[in-house]
């Protein structure tokens, strides 16, 4: 019998030819007793091969090790035998890693030396060298002591012999045992194309340049017992070596407890008595001093389920967490199912009241959830990196690390990837491109064409590098650094890591998620303006839901986007729980289960007096509020429970099985499971049918209720400021971007026509960085949007100008320090203007002026910052601009203009555009054939549209709505991707006050060259005529 200890998966990064599971799978079925898997400094792919082997092989044991390269040396292959010597094995990845760039770790001897003394786990941890005289052997035998092997392959090259003498000269030298190794690179031989394709995007070759880079033959797989047997017969001990290691090792990743931190529990408290402590604080403070029976037994309800799993160090953390980013004044919300917990509610994470909303506990925590909690919360995006940062100060950088993330080649870059290493040019074209170029190439590259689309099919998913998770982070009260390996991010700052979330749950470790919303920023932004508290914005405001009904919701949370726009006005929404359903409803599992047109009739047929009625009392009550619509995976559940009869394990793998990562057949067969079940329970074939149907959407992506009415409570604040304070959310938006669905130009026009908002320009004695409140719906404008300007910069601008306000341009540019650019932009911006001074002469000046002060005189140098240093008046005269010029380049140097309207200057400049505006379609019958133009502000083709395409264009009374067939679609959109100025021709299409156009033919309109775009080239003298 033989194991093989050192495979090399596709976690290897392109030294690998087979995911983990297939080498579980395959040393299964070669009868071995063990199999170990050796990444070359990580232990990425362990977690998969460990969920394999429970899955699949259980009988299997996994041996667990890495390859860890020495600076200067061969690499050595470190195997942990116990649950300290992985720890120490973790400790040693991670100073691989440490202070290198990607891909490029290495350890010292020294540094091996050191870390490996000071270590308990030193002696339970094996060593296995290669066959290479540059080992250093007397430092590495005095590490490892006795657990120190020498390895051997049989490559079947011709050079096993010399191979053999070499090993046999190594163990009589240095006394050490042999083991036999394949060195295994993929599990079975016909991989070897895919790893020479591998090896040749690795060096950056061809198939037919890379040479001797590539393995000369297919041995490097993993061989049966037999075939290592026979390769390996005048080394028997070789051979039983290896059973020898395999026996000795007895580390399971299942050894990995998982402690929470245990900081949060003050002296004299238990964590279980601190929880419910602060639970029945914060909930008296939530609903006044008052607590109902329904509030009062749900809280214990959850507090003694969270005890009988011993989570509440979990809860306790996280409010610590939020207690820092809270004393810091950065505003957060919790999201997704944890705002189902009256516990969450309780402790200030989550802002909707559970109890209030009906949600559904169970779609957070159930006894069938083995896993830990897993609560998101967003937080301001520009101030999470400060919420990150705490928590390593906190907690330790050797205790806590971000999760990472996998990212993996898909079919298009896997395509390109594997026609560069069998030698087809592609460049940078699409993946659809690149077939048909390799059809053309057919002939000349016909005995590859064989290979390409396996080789593609099957580096697909390989993981390509590893990057971090958008905000997951790991926190243990014991090192995490002797769970895990924990590297550098690519952000500095941050370390990650060598696990992803998948890997975390396999293994049953918490994971926290720290997330950002731009909106939350701006929601701050605003009322720090208004001086109200966000929290205090009231929930049932007449005015903002006449704004949200009217759909003036650019600029607002969740409810933004056209799609959204083009619902609200049909379902008026008009209460908190209709906030959460429409921040719902614009979803792809709404569109493929036709939930929305359904929901709208059940609500039309309820305000008539004929509400939803099913015959069944528990169904009647779990689908009522949605007016006979499963809306949400937490009713499938709820319907499987109160219904069905499930438990609530059950109804939750119900749901689960519903979820966006399931395939197809899974989905299908749990429909069929839920309709017997609805049918054995009395409910009508038709209703039944109907639900079930409904739930394939969940397949593809559907909000839990809770995460829904999240999102609708912010959506709701967001349109109550806006509806409320316009400028000041207004100058919120622009001091938050880059965020939303708009541009800051639109968001702009749109309050100062609806609104009454004015606008200032940049000016050097009155802007900062930001936008700033000028007055009563007064905004100046800040020098964040002056293209190419530093923060840094302004603030010395400011320092610079509290000890004298700037007198002139020439006073200006002496007492700042702008690079040249960002001087150019601002004169051409007419931030000068100010000093009476027009774009053109003030550019003229500003270039004059530098140039002046650029003489190394030093009459001059004395004078630089003499207020009286200034240029004679210069003689030189230019035209006026025109408006449309001024603000075409506007938007070249800041992104928005203030001169109004860019439609309104284009139409004075080009005459020949069809007259017929927004305001004027809504007076137009429906069918009409119409003419009319716009720039382009909204190009979308949604998944679930099924080729359709939405255009919105903008003129200067409002936004004009297009529906695209596939077709149309197709064939013009070369032209609305190249040109933001649009001619359309179309049917009028109207829907109560909607109105859209279902477009005929577009093209752009743009009569000369300075037309064609809003940010015209930097070589503006020219292209302007300057």
């Amino acid at each position: 019998m033989y194991v093989e200890l050192n495979c090399r998966t596709n976690f290897s990064f392109l030294r690998g030819a087979s995911d983990s599971r297939e080498y579980i799978m395959r040393a299964a079925e070669l009868g071995m007793p063990a199999v170990g898997v050796t990444d070359i400094n990580g232990v990425y792919g362990l977690p998969r091969a460990y969920e394999a082997i429970r899955d699949h092989a259980p009988h299997l044991k996994l041996i667990c090790g890495a390859e860890i390269t020495i600076k200067e040396a061969p690499s050595i292959t470190l195997i942990a035998r116990t649950r300290r010597s992985w720890g120490l094995l973790c400790r040693i990845i991670t100073q691989v890693h440490a202070g290198k760039l990607k891909g490029e770790g290495f350890i010292t001897y020294e540094e091996l030396q050191q870390i490996t003394s000071m270590h308990i786990g030193t002696p339970e941890l094996t060593c296995i060298l290669k066959n290479d005289e540059k080992n250093n052997f007397d430092l590495l035998k005095s590490i490892f002591k006795n657990q120190i092997y020498l390895s051997l392959c049989m490559y079947l090259d011709g050079r096993d012999r010399q191979r053999s003498t070499l090993a046999r000269s190594l163990t009589e030298k240095y006394k050490l045992p042999l083991v036999a190794s394949n060195d295994v690179h993929y599990h079975e031989p016909s991989r070897q194309y895919l790893q020479d394709c591998l090896t040749c995007i690795r060096e950056g070759r061809t198939l037919d340049t890379a040479g001797f880079k590539l393995f000369g033959n297919a041995e490097r797989y993993l061989k049966s017992p037999m075939q290592m047997e026979l390769l390996f017969a005048e080394f028997p001990d070789a051979i039983s070596n290896t059973l020898k290691i395999a026996s000795e090792c007895n580390f399971s990743l299942s050894e990995l407890k998982y402690t929470y931190p245990k900081e949060a529990v003050p002296a004299g408290h238990t964590a279980k008595s601190f929880l419910r402590e602060l639970v029945m604080t914060g909930a008296k403070e939530r609903y006044r001093g008052q607590l109902s029976y329904e509030v009062d037994k749900q809280i214990r309800k959850e507090l003694d389920f969270f005890a009988k799993r011993g989570e509440e160090d979990y809860f306790l953390t996280m409010h610590d967490i939020l207690k820092d980013a809270r004393d810091r004044k950065i505003v957060f919300q919790g999201r997704g199912s944890a705002a189902s917990s009256i516990v969450c509610y309780a402790l200030s994470i989550t802002a909707v009241d559970p109890i209030a909303s009906q949600l559904l506990f169970d779609r957070f925590a159930n006894d069938a959830r083995k896993d830990p909690p897993d609560i998101d919360v967003d937080f301001e995006h520009e101030r999470r990196e400060e919420v990150i940062q705490g928590i390593y100060s906190r907690y330790g950088r050797d205790r806590a690390g971000m999760v990472a993330a996998v990212h993996t080649y898909k079919e298009k870059g896997a395509y390109r990837e594997i026609c560069k290493a069998i030698g087809v040019e592609v460049g940078t074209l699409k993946a659809d491109v690149v077939r048909a170029r390799f059809q053309e190439l057919a002939k000349q590259y016909a005995n590859r064409e064989i290979f390409l689309e396996n080789l593609t099919s099957q580096i697909a998913d390989f993981p390509r590098h590893i990057g971090t998770h958008s905000g997951g982070f790991v926190i243990t009260n014991e090192p995490l650094v002797e769970t895990v390996p924990i590297e550098p991010a690519a952000m500095d700052g941050r370390t990650i890591v060598q696990w992803d979330k998948h890997d975390l749950e396999t293994l049953g470790m918490m994971k926290i998620d720290i997330l950002s919303i731009g909106f939350l920023t701006a929601i701050r932004k605003a009322t720090d303006l208004v001086g109200i508290d966000w929290k205090d914005i009231p929930i049932n405001d007449a005015k903002t839901y006449r704004l949200i009904q009217q759909a003036e919701t650019a600029g607002c949370f969740q409810i933004e986007s056209r799609a959204q726009m083009n619902s609200l006005p049909h379902t008026k929404p008009s209460t908190p729980y209709e906030m959460t359903i429409q921040v719902a409803l614009i979803r792809p599992s709404m569109s493929k289960g036709g939930m929305s047109k359904s929901y709208l009739h059940g609500r039309n047929e309820a305000r008539h007096g004929r509400p939803f009625k099913s015959g069944n009392l528990a169904m009647d009550k779990i689908l009522s509020r949605t007016h006979g619509v499963a809306m949400f995976p937490d009713q499938i559940m709820q319907i499987a429970m109160d219904v069905c009869g499930f438990s609530a394990a059950g109804a939750d793998q119900l749901r689960r099985s519903l979820g966006k990562e399931r395939s197809a057949s899974s989905v299908e067969s749990q429909g069929t499971i839920l309709f017997k079940a609805l049918i054995e329970n009395g409910i009508s074939n038709e209703l039944a049918t109907d639900i079930v149907n409904r739930t394939q959407g969940f397949a593809s992506y559907g909000f839990p209720e809770a995460h829904a009415a999240s999102y609708g409570s912010l959506a709701f604040k967001s349109a109550y400021l806006k509806a409320h304070y316009p400028a000041e959310y207004l100058c919120a938006l622009i001091n938050s971007q880059p965020m939303g669905f708009y541009r800051i130009d639109f968001l702009i026009c749109e309050a100062v026509r609806n609104s009454g908002v004015k606008m200032l320009p940049v000016h050097p004695n009155k802007s900062t960085w930001d936008a700033t409140m000028e007055g009563h719906k007064t905004i100046r404008m800040g020098f964040r949007d002056v293209r190419r300007a530093r923060e840094e910069d302004v603030i010395e601008l400011v320092q610079q100008r509290n000890k004298k306000l700037f007198s002139s341009i020439e006073d200006f540019i002496a007492r700042t320090d702008f690079d040249k650019s960002v001087l150019n932009n601002l004169t051409i911006a007419n931030a000068f203007e100010c000093f009476g001074i027009d774009r053109r002469h003030s550019f003229w000046k500003s270039i004059e002026f530098k140039n002046l002060m650029g003489k190394k005189t030093d009459e001059l140098q004395l004078s630089l910052f003499d207020e009286n240093l200034k240029m004679e008046d210069d003689p030189i005269t230019f035209s006026k601009m025109t408006e449309l010029e001024e603000a075409l380049i506007d938007y070249r140097t800041v992104g928005y203009s203030l001169k109004g309207s860019l439609m309104k200057q284009l139409r004075i400049e080009v005459p020949h555009l069809p007259g017929t505006n927004s305001n004027q379609l809504k007076k137009i019958q429906r069918n009409l054939t119409v003419r009319c133009a716009g720039i382009l502000l909204v190009d979308q083709r949604p998944p679930p549209a099924k080729g359709f395409g939405f255009i919105t264009l903008e003129d200067e009374f409002g936004t004009i709505d297009l529906v695209l067939r596939p077709a149309i679609y197709d064939q013009y959109k070369s032209v609305f991707r190249s040109s933001r100025f649009l001619l359309i021709t179309g049917k009028l299409q109207r829907l109560d006050d909607h109105v859209t156009i279902l477009a005929e033919t577009i093209e752009s309109f743009a009569p000369h060259e300075k037309l064609r775009s809003h940010q015209p080239t930097p070589r503006m003298l020219d292209r302007l005529d300057w």
